[in-house]
């Protein structure tokens, strides 16, 4: 278990406050993210190898991915806001929706990441963009494993399973 957290941005010498600030930092990226889907959707550029939306077809494809991405980060601002009120109420059922979603946004960038460097093998920049993938994936491994800590901790403060007494 972790006792201090670096953020993305910040060192903190608690996992609480580190914990707030990893959902603070996915509010941030997930915002960042649906406006960029909006802008494609509104026929602007998509046209880097390296973008999430970059083999889908403005007409078809991009409005059911760029759709399927806006609900995905909207979800992941709501578990961010609900892991910050558990955070603050020691209610751990608060926090867990949030490890959830993260470990399955890791997943997804990792296998963007691997699907981008075999689609694309015969350009050098990508193993670039896989590279810079990977990073932000593990980034992602370690706000989890900072956010599993403050979970662990409001765990262990709370009561053992239940004992049945005869």
């Amino acid at each position: 278990m972790m006792k201090n957290c670096w953020s993305p941005w910040y060192y903190y010498d608690s996992i609480k406050s580190g914990s707030k600030a990893c959902a603070a930092t996915t509010i941030f990226f997930s915002t960042f993210s649906i406006i960029y889907i909006c802008h494609c959707l509104n026929e602007g550029d998509s046209s880097q190898f390296f973008l999430p939306l970059f083999e889908t077809d403005v007409d078809t494809t991009m409005r059911s991915a760029g759709g399927f991405m806006i609900v995905f980060y909207l979800c992941y601002i709501v578990v961010s806001v609900l892991m910050v009120l558990g955070i603050n109420s020691d209610h751990r059922g608060l926090i867990l929706p949030w490890l959830t979603q993260n470990m399955l946004y890791i997943l997804m960038v990792i296998a963007f990441a691997l699907w981008l460097q075999a689609s694309y093998y015969h350009y050098l920049l990508s193993v670039l963009w896989t590279c810079i993938y990977i990073m932000f994936a593990a980034a992602h491994v370690y706000m989890h494993r900072c956010v599993k800590s403050q979970y662990e901790t409001i765990k262990k403060g709370q009561a053992p399973n239940i004992i049945q007494l005869m």
